[in-house]
């Protein structure tokens, strides 16, 4: 069975982001979706709600620069 995960571009992809990037980064694309934000965890490994879902976040190394991947935990 799969999860639900989707990725973040990072604006800048080419430094490793802390917790406060990673929040800010998630708000952004939250108000950009348009789903209802709620964090549990602002530290690392930093988890939210979107909507009902909850989301713990991962940071990837891709196409020689970070991304931000928002995997849906049970």
């Amino acid at each position: 069975m799969f999860r639900k995960s989707f990725q973040i571009e990072l604006e800048d992809s080419l430094t490793y982001p802390s917790a406060q990037i990673i929040c800010e980064t998630v708000e952004s694309y939250a108000a950009g979706s348009k789903e209802r934000l709620t964090f549990v965890s602002r530290e690392m490994p930093v988890s939210f709600y979107l909507d009902q879902d909850l989301y713990e976040v991962k940071i990837i190394m891709v196409r020689g620069g970070y991304e931000l991947s928002c995997r849906k935990r049970r």
